[in-house]
């Protein structure tokens, strides 16, 4: 089937844990994975950032969302505005202590300095 494609080239759009394979996926042939993420919160009450890692990001949004994280329950509402997703676990919990380290956070404010500058002074 053509040449073999390389892994970054791989995957190129993801939903959840299915990801479509360009190759040789379709819509009835997605390859399941699993994905460790590294997520970014803006609290809109103390307009402060959260960063965490969890293997799935939807149920921990929505204990964050629900108080059951003690860490955010009394900052919310909270926004997701951030995430990358890791195949290996150990490289997302690097990034996340990345991240948090003091040029994690000016690299994270690079990044998102558009969201940045476009937060309403309160």
């Amino acid at each position: 089937m053509g040449s073999n494609p390389t892994s970054s080239a791989m995957y190129r759009t993801v939903h959840g844990s299915a990801v479509y394979h360009p190759v040789y996926g379709s819509a009835t042939h997605l390859i399941f994975m699993r994905f460790c993420y590294v997520y970014v919160l803006y609290s809109h009450k103390d307009r402060r950032f959260y960063i965490g890692f969890t293997e799935n990001l939807k149920k921990r949004y929505e204990e964050h969302q629900q108080r059951k994280v003690f860490s955010t329950a009394p900052r919310l509402p909270i926004e997701l505005i951030f995430y990358e997703a890791y195949r290996n676990k150990y490289d997302a919990l690097r990034r996340e202590k990345y991240l948090k380290s003091s040029k994690g956070k000016t690299t994270l404010k690079s990044m998102l300095r558009e969201f940045i500058s476009n937060i309403p002074i309160a």
